[in-house]
């Protein structure tokens, strides 16, 4: 039952306030007027909820107690902000398009179309059309209400489409110098291709009979014993059954004191016996990947995205900014 609640907390809360069913004695006291719409501490208690309920999951009575007040603050501050843009989204204020020329943007439309497709998506997540009435009649929603919550989302999607991400703009230059001042975050660090042999002490094997028998095996090795089949017959690592086999390995994500060794090796080399907490390691270097500086033109879309991202973030603030300085807030 919680699991189906919290799911549909999550989807709700994806832009805009969840629906959940109110419980406070007081719901329709006003905690906050937005121009000429009001918002009620039933409506600030339904998006608090699913925000509680996952706090709840992660932390104890007290630390959930101290924080509740700058988390409503917050999620009344969300409120406020959707209410706004619902408002320019279906009241459009004229804005200059040009020197000395004004206009006002369009009304944002949805369709009933675009409604259900994302009501058939969400109903896709259920096992049976029965789960997914049953998790409505648990938050407390009737179908329209979920209808118009989801138009909602598309509308406020729509309207930050058609005022942020429409007016961004990267050009060559920016990316160009972009990447000049970041081009350590466009490194391929060194990686390794590794099989790993880890003998680890246990009841029956004490520290010092386990490096011994780490030892003897890369005596072995060293005569031409199959490091794989060694693996498969001695290992206590986790991939001891595909010969040890692990995969690539990073530069700067492993132990040091097995960074500090194996990135010394060429490809068909083993490595000296490693200790470390988990106990004796022999590692086998199938092959190696030298670290590279990727090129601006490898690394062009990745900038893009980041520049897009910092400018959107800017921007956003920005416009709500200038909604909420345009209108009437009050909050009781």
């Amino acid at each position: 039952m919680r699991v189906r609640a919290l799911f549909f907390s999550a989807l709700l809360l994806s832009g805009v306030a969840a629906w959940a069913a109110p419980v406070s004695s007081d719901q329709n006291r006003i905690v906050a007027v937005v121009n000429d719409e009001v918002i009620t501490q039933a409506e600030l208690h339904r998006a608090l909820v699913p925000v509680y309920l996952q706090m709840q999951a992660s932390m104890g009575p007290e630390e959930l107690s101290k924080q509740m007040d700058e988390v409503r603050a917050q999620v009344l501050t969300q409120l406020i902000d959707e209410h706004l843009m619902l408002q320019e989204a279906r009241s459009p204020r004229p804005v200059e398009v040009g020197k000395g020329r004004i206009g006002t943007p369009p009304v944002i439309a949805v369709s009933d179309q675009e409604v259900e497709e994302i009501l058939q998506d969400t109903q896709k997540r259920f096992a049976s059309p029965e789960e997914f009435e049953e998790a409505l009649q648990e938050q407390g929603l009737v179908l329209e209400d979920l209808k118009a919550r989801f138009k909602d989302q598309i509308t406020i999607r729509k309207l930050i489409g058609r005022e942020i991400h429409s007016r961004l703009a990267v050009s060559p230059s920016e990316v160009t110098a972009y990447y000049d001042a970041h081009k350590s975050d466009f490194i391929t660090p060194q990686a390794a291709q590794v099989a790993a042999l880890l003998i680890r002490p246990k009841d029956n094997l004490d520290v010092s009979r386990a490096y011994s028998q780490a030892k003897d095996l890369h005596r072995q090795l060293g005569e031409g014993a199959d490091f794989y089949d060694l693996a498969k017959r001695f290992s206590d690592g986790f991939n001891a059954q595909m010969g040890g086999r692990i995969g690539l390995l990073e530069k700067g994500k492993n132990r040091k004191e097995i960074d500090s060794v194996l990135f010394d090796l060429k490809a068909g080399q083993v490595s000296p016996v490693i200790k470390t907490p988990n106990g004796f390691h022999i590692f086998l270097v199938e092959s190696v990947r030298p670290s590279r500086q990727a090129d601006l033109s490898e690394a062009q879309s990745e900038i893009q995205s980041r520049l897009l991202s910092e400018k959107g973030s800017v921007r956003y603030a920005e416009w709500i900014a200038k909604l909420r300085s345009d209108s009437y807030i009050s909050v009781k």
